[in-house]
């Protein structure tokens, strides 16, 4: 019993360093999109997105640029860029979402 709540316990302190932090503050559990620009294009017909991950706070992978969420939704003009961020404890998601034409 004592290995697994010291096995627990360390999950959770480690995961708080798989916490991405946003505009309304660090939380274990976050669930937020977040507008970062939007242009005075409009019309967005396509939706490209481009994502990173943490494990653990010790990996992270992936490639969330511009260009990368651009090149997923094959957009040439751009009307807004969004940021989804997804935080679970141990594991976090945060994704680039760009709209446009």
């Amino acid at each position: 019993m004592k290995k697994m709540m010291f096995v627990l316990g360390a999950a959770l302190f480690l995961g708080a360093c798989a916490t991405p932090s946003t505009e309304v503050g660090v939380a274990l559990f976050n669930d937020t999109v977040q507008p970062l620009m939007v242009t005075g294009n409009s019309g967005a017909t396509k939706v490209g997105r481009a994502c990173a991950k943490n494990y653990l706070g010790l990996v992270i992978t992936g490639d969330m640029s511009v260009e990368a969420a651009k090149k997923d939704g094959k957009i040439t003009q751009v009307t807004s860029i969004d940021k989804e961020v997804k935080s679970y404890a141990i594991y976090a998601e945060v994704c680039t979402v760009v709209r446009g034409k």
